[in-house]
């Protein structure tokens, strides 16, 4: 056994002693003070007992002066536990004893002796019993002693056991596992740990030892991950150089101590000269300065300024510079403080990028947007004044469009007034029923004028209310309607159409059937008349012409409408007149 697991022995059998040792002293004196508790209750017991069963015997002795009886009696009472003498005293008188007078005395009981004869009770004295514990704590003692070497014996046995245990399963695997750590190393990691356990099942022990060769796996994964990271960071510096120098990218470290520049040939270059000028080229930083050019040359030498101080940390901006040639160049130039000495900057890495390319084609490109914006704001003036130039013809045209209009509703009107007044001034010479027909439709339509007020009307209703009004006699009719058609106009005007120019027809006599359609023809509302006739239709007389073409004036004027009529064949004469929806 090695000093690691006699160190690991000691204190495991040191704990198991001293926790046995503390719970069988607690055990122990709860034992005992049972038993003591259990013992002295049955000292108590065998006093009840003798009372019970000596009391009356020993009265009934004495009563007949029964000396042996008695003497027999008090010996049975000392074979009770505990009691080392009994005796019978009456008046402080001691009558009969037995035991040992002398003898330790624990505890002290006496009881009455009382006799009833003839129904009289006489006192004969009092039965004393002294009792002595040292038999009881001999016993207690012994037993102390039994138990403490039984259960050292028991104990010191099992921390024996459970430390060779230990020792077998622990300590001796530990010991194994700590000569494995010892010898462990970054470089020697194919030696698996590995410990004498022959049992199948896995422990605690078990578990960390996977675990320790789980992290020995997955070091030499990331040392190898970390090798060949090494090798591509090596392949990658070496693209990364060759794409600088592709890339034409000036690099520069600017060493303050030796106040010196060591760059590459692109920087060189960049700033006209060559690497080996560069080298040697005295107060660099101080020519580098002074090479800056431009409208922000004083706040970029300012702030490369507090670089150098260390107040800076990194500097970039785009820099105007004239180089050693006297050639303008644009840079984009960054500053970076890469190690520092006492807070101040002991060396800075310069990177460079020649942008002079593209900042002229930059200004080239910002002069032909300049000029390219001053002729689209040119462009755009001159649309501006062709717009005002079209909007002002728009208006006169509006103007114009208004005014035909009003000739146009003017000479409508016109030719309703004549028709008015012809039909006024010749009403004298017509026969009755002419002239008649004719005022009254004149007097109707002045009537729906002078109280022309608009509103929602479902032509589709109105067409069936016109018929159920006035149905023509004597001849089938046949309505082709839409389910619904609302327009917004005058319902009087519009029935003054439909009956002077359907009902009314004078082709409605001759006609044996009639069919009337009413549509929606894109933007017009159309109605058709087919009238079957029965014979050839004579000449329409002169007021129904005149009506007609007051109807005909209407619908032109109010609805932009027209009136057409036309003979399909010998029996078949339709009529159809038209309304713009735009009217309605």
């Amino acid at each position: 056994m090695n000093k690691f697991s006699t160190v690991i022995g000691q204190r495991l059998l040191s704990y198991l002693l001293a926790f046995s040792f503390i719970t069988a002293l607690a055990a122990f004196a709860f034992i005992l003070k049972g038993d003591y508790e259990r013992s002295l209750s049955g000292y108590d017991q065998s006093v009840v007992q003798i009372r019970n069963s000596y009391q009356k015997s020993i009265s009934y002795s004495l009563w007949n002066f029964d000396y042996r009886q008695i003497e027999a009696q008090l010996l049975g009472i000392l074979n009770f536990p505990g009691v080392v003498y009994v005796f019978i005293e009456n008046e402080d008188e001691v009558l009969h004893s037995a035991g040992d007078a002398y003898s330790h005395t624990d505890q002290h009981f006496n009881f009455p002796l009382d006799y009833e004869s003839a129904g009289q009770a006489y006192h004969l004295g009092n039965l004393h019993i002294s009792i002595d514990h040292t038999q009881l704590h001999n016993e207690i003692k012994q037993k102390a002693l039994n138990i403490l070497a039984i259960q050292f014996v028991k104990t010191f046995s099992i921390a024996v056991f459970i430390l060779f245990i230990v020792h077998r399963i622990i300590t001796r695997r530990l010991a194994q596992m700590a000569d494995w750590a010892k010898k462990f190393h970054l470089n020697n990691l194919d030696t698996p740990l590995t410990t004498d356990h022959s049992s199948d099942s896995a422990d605690e022990i078990t578990m960390v030892v996977d675990a320790v060769n789980d992290m020995r796996y997955r070091l030499q994964q990331d040392l190898s991950l970390q090798e060949k990271s090494r090798r591509e960071i090596e392949h990658v510096k070496e693209q990364l150089s060759i794409a600088i120098n592709n890339a034409a990218i000036g690099f520069c470290t600017y060493h303050v101590n030796l106040d010196q520049f060591i760059g590459n040939a692109h920087f060189a270059s960049q700033f006209g000269i060559t690497e080996y000028e560069l080298e040697n080229l005295p107060h660099p930083m101080d020519a580098l300065l002074g090479r800056i050019a431009g409208p922000d040359a004083v706040q970029q030498r300012e702030r490369i300024n507090k670089l150098l101080l260390g107040r800076l940390n990194r500097v970039q901006d785009s820099f105007e510079v004239r180089n050693f040639r006297d050639e303008q160049r644009f840079l984009d130039i960054t500053l970076q403080i890469t190690r520092y000495e006492d807070t101040r900057p002991r060396q800075i890495l310069i990177c460079v990028t020649d942008r002079t390319s593209e900042s002229l084609a930059l200004a080239k490109a910002r002069d032909l947007a300049v000029s390219l914006e001053n002729k689209v704001t040119q462009r755009t003036e001159e649309l501006y004044n062709e717009q005002q130039r079209a909007r002002a013809m728009i208006r006169q045209l509006e103007h114009e469009l208004d005014r035909t209009q009003n000739q146009e509703q003017m000479a409508q009107q016109k030719k309703i007034n004549e028709l008015l007044l012809r039909q006024l001034s010749g009403a004298c010479g017509d026969s009755p029923e002419t002239e008649g027909r004719s005022l009254n439709a004149i007097r109707e339509y002045l009537a729906v004028s002078a109280s022309d007020a608009r509103e929602s009307v479902n032509l589709t209703s109105c067409v069936k209310h016109w018929f159920e009004e006035n149905p023509p006699t004597a001849i089938d009719y046949e309505l082709k309607l839409p389910f619904s058609l609302i327009i917004e106009e005058n319902p009087d005007l519009l029935g003054f159409l439909f009956k002077h120019l359907i009902i009314n027809e004078p082709a409605i006599q001759l006609s044996q059937a009639l069919s009337i359609t009413l549509r929606l023809a894109g933007d017009t509302v159309e109605f058709t008349a087919d009238y079957q006739l029965q014979k050839e239709l004579p000449p329409a007389d002169e007021s129904y012409q005149d009506i007609s073409e007051l109807c005909q004036q209407i619908l032109a004027m109010r609805f932009s409408g027209h009136l057409n009529s036309e003979q399909i064949d010998e029996h078949t004469l339709r009529k159809r007149y038209t309304m713009a929806m735009r009217n309605l």
